[in-house]
């Protein structure tokens, strides 16, 4: 019993000796999140005043600005008659609300509508309203095959280290009729997110530096700070359980809150909950608000004692509701992952 309790207690004494060299007590503090990442976030506020989140994407011939598709572009809306009906695999794809009058409802359509998505539609029609049911589908899949815009421009305000280490606000001036027109505004057609085609990287007196596009304007600050190339990981190695922050602009709650800057970025820390492998989308135990649509969600997965390793998974896209007495925000949020980030720039699915 001696010899036991002597043994638990030189290890106890052991492991207090390692985590001491591991964990060296001097007077700097570490931050849970490296330095960096704090930069990424990106405000998007357009002309018409709606806002959204967003970040900067580094890749070997560009960089992008990365937000969800709804921040940018006007989805589908259409009046139908209120017996219209939704496959249940479909509903994902469509947010259904009250019309002018109790005949009928509005209905929105996410994206881009398929061939395969418009045959299911039509065949869930009841018989009775078969003829008004696919003259509103077939409008649906007219509309929705060309977005439109819901801005001729928009500025993007970034809060990060500067050049020589100072921190400062960064404004971009975006003109996106003529980015649109030229390819350089693209949008996925079956999940949502979009980019911004921002500047292409060029090397000057052996420093890197940016050059912007025509229709692309630096109005305050000298430099953005963008996600690595390499640091994101894909849908497949996402894991369950493992710690996520979320990064955005919640101008829902920062507008009304004069304690709240509305040009500061703030973070949420969270959870993977699960992972939709049908809808191929990331579950998050972690709530978002209006405002942090296509922001940025980095995990943290431990890959040694010591070491942990931050990778860009998503963006969010929406929080999850719940009805009760009404629509309440149920904690959890969407996150599109960073798969079709990538699809989307590699242009394989570009409309």
């Amino acid at each position: 019993m001696v010899k036991a309790s002597m043994i638990r207690f030189f290890g106890t004494i052991f492991i207090f000796i390692i985590l001491l060299f591991l964990y060296p007590n001097d007077s700097q503090s570490y931050r849970d999140l490296p330095d960096n990442n704090l930069s990424y976030p990106v405000l998007l506020v357009g002309k018409d005043g709606s806002t959204g989140s967003g970040f900067f994407y580094n890749k070997e011939n560009a960089i992008y600005l990365i937000t969800a598709r709804h921040v940018l572009f006007k989805e589908t809306s259409l009046s139908v008659p209120k017996e219209f009906a939704v496959p249940p695999a479909l509903k994902h794809k469509f947010d259904i609300r009250e019309g002018e009058t109790n005949q009928h409802r509005i209905v929105c359509f996410h994206g881009v509508m398929s061939t395969r998505e418009k045959t299911e539609l039509l065949n869930a029609a009841p018989k009775a309203y078969k003829f008004s049911f696919n003259k509103a589908i077939e409008q649906l899949y007219r509309e929705s095959q060309k977005l439109k815009l819901k801005s001729d421009g928009i500025k993007l305000f970034s809060h990060g280290q500067q050049d020589e280490g100072d921190v400062g606000l960064t404004e971009i001036e975006v003109k996106l009729p003529l980015l649109y027109e030229r390819g350089q505004v693209k949008y996925h057609p079956s999940h949502d997110v979009a980019f911004i085609k921002i500047g292409i990287p060029e090397i000057v007196s052996d420093h890197g530096r940016m050059k912007f596009l025509e229709g692309i304007t630096m109005r305050h600050g000298k430099s953005v700070i963008g996600l690595g190339k390499e640091n994101f990981k894909l849908l497949k190695d996402v894991i369950v359980g493992n710690q996520v922050f979320v990064f955005g602009y919640p101008t829902s709650i920062t507008k009304v809150n004069p304690w709240l800057n509305i040009k500061l970025p703030l973070l949420r820390k969270g959870v993977v909950a699960g992972i939709n492998e049908d809808l191929k989308t990331i579950i998050l135990d972690c709530p978002s608000y209006g405002g942090n649509s296509g922001g940025l969600v980095i995990e943290a997965e431990r890959s040694s004692l010591t070491e942990i390793k931050y990778r860009a998974i998503g963006l969010i896209t929406n929080f999850v509701p719940y009805q009760k007495d009404w629509f309440q925000n149920s904690g959890y949020s969407i996150v599109v992952p960073m798969d079709f980030v990538e699809e989307l720039i590699a242009g394989s699915t570009l409309q």
